[in-house]
């Protein structure tokens, strides 16, 4: 196989770093819908560009907070949620700021903790780059 065939075909394999966000705000909400109401957190860091940090926040769910790469993201997401069970993930706001072409999200997203339910408010901000929207941060009351 010629050298250029082999790199084409080796590209297919590839995932680019434009895929790694959210293509408009109906995908941005459908994927953190099925992320945080189901655990999937592939759903959620697919809205985490390669090289972004994203700020993660889940008081008495987490030791850390702060800002994280995507892996580091994945990983401490993986681990909320191997602690806790999601059970429902409800937008109950949404606004959008056009001047820092961010949009803000409040959520309730009900969790089973220690085998009891339990509601947290979730805020969530998107920011658009190249018509693009990915995830800046995600942080749960409590």
């Amino acid at each position: 196989m010629r050298l250029t065939t082999r790199i084409a075909f080796a590209l297919l394999f590839v995932p680019l770093i434009a895929s790694a966000q959210y293509k408009d705000l109906d995908t941005a909400m459908s994927s953190l819908a099925k992320g945080f109401g189901t655990g999937d957190t592939q759903a959620i860091i697919s809205g985490v560009a390669d090289g972004d940090r994203v700020m993660l926040q889940f008081p008495g769910l987490s030791a850390q907070d702060g800002y994280f790469g995507r892996d580091q993201a994945a990983y401490l997401l993986d681990g909320v949620f191997n602690k806790v069970h999601p059970g429902a993930f409800e937008q109950t706001s949404a606004r959008k700021n056009s001047a820092e072409a961010q949009y803000n999200i409040t959520a309730s997203w009900t969790i089973q903790n220690g085998g009891k339910a339990e509601a947290r408010d979730l805020y969530i901000t998107l920011r658009n780059k190249n018509d693009r929207w990915s995830v800046v941060s995600v942080r749960s009351s409590k």
